[in-house]
Formats: structure tokens, sequence, C-alpha cells
């Protein structure tokens, strides 16, 4: 998410607005860098609140709109309830974002840390310099949010002219992942220290490969359960209950068939949908 027009006309309109509200701006400007949001704290909590009254505005007429066309009590009871829910949504997706792209960002990092570790380990054994590593990963985009963080230390070391220790510093504090910053912290300490490279990679690739190994049989053994489960209670178990319903309807002429309606258009559409989301993150993916 990136500064835009809408945004910064946000940030003006409420300038005196955030001016007087006491709010630590380093704070708020590392999570969104965290994010991945290219916009100061101000900025983007100003477009929050404008985009708060226009769903408050917008939702207002529309249900305003529908009582004038329909006037009961259930359109009036529609404009209060819409009007309070579609502000208190927005706010709330808003508020939460940072922290949401943060946690899967962090997620991206550290699924593709391992790979990337070896790659570095391998061109650090050809006795190419770490920036020149990061400039090479920063144009990779297989290695998805890593690709970015590389590409700010790239930044920081070509155009800014800043030295190979500080820009690794500065990723290490505005970084997601916890892994990643302890690999940076590492190479900075091989660099102080005045040691080789080579062997650090090696062990950085040693440990996690294995932690990757040992996180992919987790969810592994929980997607086997996951799938047993999904076997039993939205395949096997709605079938039996099919036939022990039709055979009771036709034989006593007092059972309702309403319950295999309600069965095939709700409920088990809503269970697929919610194992669905259950695999794919037991299998460490978005959804």
């Amino acid at each position: 998410m990136k500064s835009s027009k809408y945004s910064r006309f946000c940030r003006k309109l409420f300038a005196g607005l955030f001016a007087q509200l006491n709010v630590s701006e380093s704070s708020k400007n590392r999570l969104l860098e965290k994010a991945d949001i290219s916009m100061v704290y101000q900025e983007y909590y100003a477009m929050v609140l404008m985009n708060i009254i226009i769903g408050f505005i917008v939702s207002f007429l529309s249900t305003l709109f529908l009582y004038t066309l329909v006037p009961n009590d259930i359109t009036a009871l529609l404009i209060f309830l819409v009007t309070s829910l579609i502000p208190v949504i927005i706010g709330i997706i808003y508020i939460q974002l940072p922290a949401y792209r943060t946690k899967q960002r962090a997620k991206n990092i550290d699924r593709f840390l391992p790979y990337v570790t070896n790659f570095v380990n391998t061109m650090s054994a050809a006795g190419i310099s770490p920036s020149e590593i990061f400039g090479t990963l920063s144009s990779i985009k297989l290695y998805g949010e890593l690709q970015k963080e590389a590409k700010k230390i790239t930044t920081e070391i070509e155009l800014m002219g800043i030295d190979t220790i500080t820009a690794l510093k500065n990723a290490i504090a505005i970084s997601p992942s916890h892994k990643f910053k302890e690999f940076l912290q590492g190479i900075i300490g091989v660099i102080q220290s005045g040691s080789e490279l080579a062997p650090y990679f090696e062990r950085c690739v040693e440990r996690y490969m294995y932690e990757d190994l040992q996180d992919r049989k987790k969810n592994l053994d929980s997607l086997a359960v996951m799938a047993e489960s999904f076997v039993v209670t939205v395949i096997a178990f709605p079938l039996f209950l099919v036939i022990i319903i039709s055979i009771m309807g036709l034989t006593s002429g007092g059972i309702s068939f309403d319950f295999l309606y309600i069965l095939a258009v709700m409920i088990l559409p809503m269970a697929y949908l919610g194992f669905y989301i259950m695999m794919k993150s037991g299998m460490g993916e978005d959804v």
C-alpha cells in the first residue's frame, strides 16, 4: 500500500486534529514500515478516518433511501444497524491491517529464509561481498517478501551511500521476521569480528533447513488429522444421515425433509469452507 493523492488529501484535511493528539510517531511509523505500507502514520490514519466518515455517509444515505421507498419498522431498524456497523467494520479492518500485514510478511520471510540462506551461502563461497549478495537477491522475485527486504538494504547501500553494517542494522529495525533479524545480526557480528562469512552461512543453512523440515512434518501431521476429520464429518456422516432420514420419511411419512435442504445448502458448504481455511492455514499458506 503506497501513498496516493487521496491519502495525502486526507492528511492535509485532518492535520490539525493529529497535531493535537499525543501519539508516538516513531512507533506508529515503524509498524507501518514493517507492514510495507509506504505512508507516515498521520497520512494512514487520516485516510482511515476519512474512510470511516465516507462509510457512515454512504450507509446512512442508502438505508435512508430504502426507508423512503419501503417505510416500515424493518427498514428503520436497518438505518440504525447498517450506519452503526459499517463504520465500525471499516475502522477495525484498517486499524488491524498493519498488524495483520506484518504477521503475514513475517510468515512469508520465514518460509523462504532457508532457501535464501542456501543461495547466500553459495554466493559467499564464490567470494562475493554481502552488499553484492543482497543486490543480486533484490532482483529475484522468487523469494517473495525477502526480495523487498534485500531491496531496502541495497537501496541504502547503493543510492544513499550507507555502509553495509548500518544498512543491515536499519533492516533489522524494520524487519517483521525475528528469524531474519537474527540472520542479519549474525552477519553484522561476523563482519565486525573480522571472521569469514562462509562458515556462518553454512551453519545457518543447516539450522534453517532442519527447522523447515520439522515445521513441514508438523504441518503434514496436522493435515492428516484434518483430512481424516473431513472424511468423517462432511462425507461419511452426511451420507449416513441422508439415508437414515430418507428411509424414516418413506416408512413413517411424518419426517420433514426441510433439514436435508438446510444441510445441502448451508451446513455442508460452510463445513467445506471451514476445512479449506484450516487446511490452507495448516500448510502455512495465505488464505
